[in-house]
Formats: C-alpha cells, sequence, structure tokens
C-alpha cells in the first residue's frame, strides 16, 4: 500500500534539507550581487572618468569652433566690404559700352591723322634736305 504524507510531514522530513538549499542558494545570490555591485562600481568609475575627458575635449572642440566660426566671419565681412565696391552688373555692361565707343572714336581719328602724318614726314624730309644742303654749300 502506498502510503500518503501530510504536508506537516514532507515538512518535517524535508524541511531542514529545504532550508539548507535555500540557505546556500541565498549566500550565492548574495556573493554575486556583490561582485556584481563591485563591477557596477568599477564601471561606474570608469564612465564618470571616461565622460569628464571626453566633456574636456568637447569643451576645447567647441572653443575651437567659436574661435573658427570668429575667423570665418571675419573673412566674410572683409569679402563683402570688397564687393561693395565693385562695379555692378548695370555698371559694368555701361562701361563696356563706352570703351567700344572710345574704340570707334580712336579708330576714326586714327584714319584723319593719317594724312597729318604723311605731312609731316613730308615736311620733316624736306627740311633734311635743306639741311642737307646748306651744309654742302659752306
Amino acid at each position: 500500500m502506498q502510503e500518503t504524507w501530510t504536508f506537516a510531514e514532507i515538512l518535517a522530513r524535508f524541511g531542514p534539507l529545504i532550508i539548507m538549499v535555500l540557505s546556500l542558494g541565498w549566500s550565492v545570490y548574495q556573493f554575486r550581487s556583490s561582485a556584481r555591485k563591485d563591477e557596477f562600481k568599477e564601471l561606474r568609475e570608469e564612465v564618470r572618468s571616461e565622460m569628464a575627458k571626453q566633456s574636456s575635449q568637447l569643451q576645447k572642440h567647441i572653443q575651437e569652433g567659436a574661435s573658427s566660426r570668429a575667423d570665418i566671419a571675419n573673412r566674410l565681412s572683409a569679402i563683402e566690404g570688397d564687393l561693395k565696391h565693385m562695379p555692378s552688373a548695370d555698371s559694368y555692361q555701361r562701361t563696356e559700352l563706352a570703351l567700344v565707343g572710345l574704340r570707334g572714336q580712336m579708330e576714326v581719328l586714327t584714319e584723319r591723322l593719317k594724312p597729318v602724318a604723311e605731312i609731316s614726314n613730308r615736311l620733316q624730309e624736306f627740311l633734311l634736305e635743306e639741311a642737307k644742303e646748306r651744309r654742302d654749300r659752306q
């Protein structure tokens, strides 16, 4: 026949064993959690030191960026100042048209001065011949 046990009998027979297993499990859990706490503390310290290092590098980078932006702003202001003095497209076109007109006038003047140049050349030749004749007479 099969014997049935009551809860009290099971607890009386296996209670110390259950308590011992639970105690051993609790000890292992406490040991591992304390090891994890130490690991977390070390990790936390490493993260804090790395964050401090990264923060200082970030501050340095921000300062360098600010000075770089200031340099760029100064250069841009100088370029804008130079561009204000440059002619606009309209004034450039008017200047170009005026130069074309001057070129045409210069061509006309060149054609009109050719006869004057020829007269000047003949007069110079005449004077040279006259001077040569005077030397020969003397």
